[in-house]
């Protein structure tokens, strides 16, 4: 009998939010690196003042939860499909 591989899929669930991070982080800081291409940037903090907010980052805890809770509905359904296959 097969069992959940839990650190293949928490390590996938937090590849996934650290790309979400990062997409999130460009996507509100567009602005400031449109400056710091023309030479005029702004400083750190500010990029993470507005990068970084209260909705961004409970946007990242659901979808993180989200992600580990469709992979590890993924490995039971294949387990399943495994066992129902092995019975044949």
């Amino acid at each position: 009998m097969e069992k959940l591989n839990h650190q293949k899929i928490m390590i996938s669930t937090l590849l996934k939010v650290l790309l979400m991070i990062v997409v999130i982080f460009i996507l509100n800081s567009w602005p400031s690196i449109k400056q710091s291409f023309i030479g005029n940037a702004p400083p750190l903090d500010y990029w993470l003042d507005h990068s970084f907010k209260v909705s961004n980052i409970i946007l990242i805890l659901g979808f993180g939860g989200y992600f580990y809770y469709k992979d590890l509905m993924n490995q039971k359904e294949l387990i399943e499909k495994a066992k129902v296959s092995d019975q044949h």
